[in-house]
């Protein structure tokens, strides 16, 4: 591995293989990690850190996911899916990372455990190869922000 190269939600920025990052409000993060090899190719990843209120209450979660996940070129259509936990607050806000407007959505916040329509569906393509990275927020009545991402990779 040649870089380490870490992007956090509050839009800053860190190098190396450990790093370190204070949070200033509760909230359930989803920091993006970069890695480049000596060759140049690239994978991403993701690091979760759950930041409870002063009184130990744990924030909303939200679950994202994709189909399907390998052999997609550009125009296919994907089918991706969201759920928040903890919060029926409140809408989830999707960031498809390809600078295609925001959408809205909002999933049952698990108001009933297992329900079949539980996560809420949405459909997208990619007009061009690359890697997308695509977020999803919710923020419950509190203020307190729940951010799940995918990295969706498009073929030539």
């Amino acid at each position: 591995i040649n870089r380490y190269e870490w992007t956090f939600t509050d839009g800053t920025k860190a190098a190396g293989e450990k790093v370190e990052q204070h949070y200033a409000k509760p909230g359930y993060y989803s920091e993006i990690l970069k890695i480049t090899d000596a060759p140049g190719r690239v994978a991403y990843d993701f690091a979760v850190v759950v930041v409870a209120d002063e009184k130990g209450r744990v924030p909303p979660t939200v679950h994202v996911t994709y189909d399907p996940t390998i052999g997609i070129k550009p125009g296919d259509e994907i089918t991706l899916k969201a759920r928040t936990f903890g919060t029926t607050d409140g809408n989830e806000t999707w960031d498809f990372g390809d600078g295609s407007p925001p959408l809205t959505t909002q999933s049952d916040g698990n108001a009933v455990s297992h329900a079949k329509d539980g996560y809420v569906v949405v459909k997208h393509r990619y007009a061009r190869p690359g890697y997308f990275l695509v977020a999803v927020q919710r923020t419950d009545r509190h203020g307190v922000t729940a951010t799940g991402r995918v990295c969706v990779h498009v073929d030539q």
